[in-house]
């Protein structure tokens, strides 16, 4: 998965970076993310969660013939949610934090008049998991101990990190509850598509969804699948 990964992203970064044929258009985009998470076990599939963020990066729009264009790009996604809990008599302020490197390969057909131009897209897109991290800052009394203190937790690697926090151990999960005992694979394929309209042919305004196709759960126990809802505005130049 990584060499194929590593591949496609090797030919979508010559195609935005690269000069390409007088017909292509680069260009840059940036828009709303909602990014819905599934998660399935084998007694309960209600473990749903979503978070809300932000993508930019980069793309070309090459022209292939007639209306039929195939537009590759480099995204950049980062993604939070904040949530407020009660473990074992401990208040938790939590945040949550997704880092991801995406590879879209689109394939988009336009129609319309000439100055405006609507179209519909559709093809897969390869995500990377940058940096994924749950952090709680932690406030309670425990067996008569004073509890004040930050834990974060790195959903790739599993590692605990505490600050201010005598009770925990770096690399330890002592209270069930306050971290969770599982952890994510980084890769992802998705699949999806939307629609846009293209004003003056320089500025887009598109909508779409991609649904994941790939486990993120690293394991057997569970079941975890990322979809996504976005809207953008670009700029072709």
């Amino acid at each position: 998965m990584k060499k194929i990964f590593a591949a496609v992203a090797s030919m979508a970064a010559l195609l935005c970076l690269s000069s390409v044929p007088a017909s292509a258009k680069s260009g840059l985009e940036a828009g709303y993310v909602n990014s819905s998470y599934s998660f399935k076990t084998g007694i309960s599939s209600d473990n749903n969660y979503s978070l809300n963020g932000f993508y930019v990066g980069l793309s070309k729009d090459v022209r292939l013939f007639a209306g039929l264009h195939i537009v590759p790009g480099i995204y950049y996604t980062y993604l939070t949610d904040n949530s407020k809990e009660e473990v074992l008599g401990l208040k938790l302020r939590g945040n949550d934090s997704d880092h991801y490197l995406s590879i879209p390969i689109m394939f988009r057909y336009q129609f319309g008049l000439p100055g405006v131009k609507l179209y519909v897209f559709a093809g897969p897109t390869l995500s990377a998991g940058l940096v994924a991290k749950q952090k709680y800052i932690v406030s309670g009394d425990i067996l008569g101990t004073n509890i004040n203190g930050e834990v974060s937790y790195n959903l790739y690697t599993g590692k605990v990190k505490t600050d201010g926090i005598d009770i925990f151990q770096d690399g330890e999960n002592p209270v069930d509850g306050i971290v969770p005992d599982y952890m994510y694979n980084r890769f992802d394929v998705q699949l999806g598509g939307g629609v846009g309209i293209e004003v003056l042919k320089f500025l887009e305004v598109k909508v779409g969804y991609d649904f994941g196709l790939i486990n993120r759960y690293k394991g057997d126990a569970a079941e975890l699948y990322r979809n996504q809802f976005y809207a953008a505005v670009g700029f072709r130049f």
